[in-house]
C-alpha cells in the first residue's frame, strides 16, 4: 500500500512490483515478476519469467529466483528495500492492441472491464473483482517512444480527447481505502 500512495502523489520517480499473467494462470504456468519504474513521465519495465508457484515463493522469500541475472538483482534489491513487501492488490483487464505499420514506435491500447480485488490475490483465483470504470467506458493509452504522429495529434484534438493520467493501481487502491473519486472514475 505504501508504493500505491507515493505513486498517487505523483512523484518524479516511481517503481512498483507486480506479477503479470495473460489469462487466468495454473501454478505451472509462466509468469512475468516485474518491476515498473517511472522517471520524468518514461516507463521502464523489467522482468523475468518463472512458473506461477515459483513466483509466489520466490517474493515471499522462500526461495531463490530460477536463475540470476541483472533483473534479479535489481528485484531482490527492490524486495529488500520494501521490507515487508506482500501482494495487496490483483487487477485484471481485457486489452486489444494496435500497432502502426508505418511507425514500430506507436501503440495504442484499449483496455476493457478493468476489475480489482483485495483478496484471493493469486493469479488462479480466476478473472472478477470490482470494475474501475463505468458500463461502456474504456481506458485508450497512447505509447510512443518519442513524438506523437502529427496525424494523430489532429485527429485527437478533433475528436476532445486530451491527455490525462489514470493509474489502474491506484485507482484500485483509492476504491479500496475510500478516497473519493470525481464522478466515480478516479483519474492519478
Amino acid at each position: 500500500m505504501r508504493l500505491a500512495r507515493r505513486s498517487i502523489g505523483k512523484p518524479v520517480y516511481k517503481e512498483k512490483l507486480r506479477v503479470r499473467c495473460y489469462g487466468t494462470a495454473s501454478a505451472e504456468d509462466k509468469v512475468f515478476v516485474e518491476l515498473k519504474k517511472k522517471y520524468d513521465e518514461v516507463v521502464y519495465k523489467r522482468r523475468v519469467s518463472m512458473c506461477e508457484q515459483q513466483a509466489e515463493k520466490y517474493l515471499a522469500g522462500k526461495c531463490g529466483a530460477p536463475k540470476e541475472n541483472q533483473i534479479v538483482s535489481e528485484i531482490d534489491y527492490f524486495v529488500s528495500e520494501y521490507e515487508g513487501l506482500a501482494p495487496a492488490a490483483y487487477v485484471a483487464y481485457e486489452r486489444e492492441a494496435y500497432f502502426s505499420k508505418d511507425d514500430p514506435n506507436l501503440r495504442i491500447t484499449f483496455d476493457d472491464n478493468i476489475v480489482w480485488r483485495a483478496d484471493e490475490l493469486s493469479l488462479t483465483k480466476g478473472v472478477y473483482g470490482n470494475s474501475l470504470l463505468q458500463p461502456g467506458q474504456s481506458l485508450m493509452e497512447l505509447k510512443v517512444s518519442s513524438a506523437m504522429p502529427l496525424w494523430l495529434t489532429h485527429k485527437l484534438s478533433e475528436l476532445k480527447i486530451y491527455k490525462t493520467s489514470f493509474s489502474k493501481y491506484g485507482n484500485a487502491y483509492k476504491a479500496m481505502t475510500g478516497i473519493p473519486t470525481e464522478g466515480g472514475i478516479c483519474c492519478a
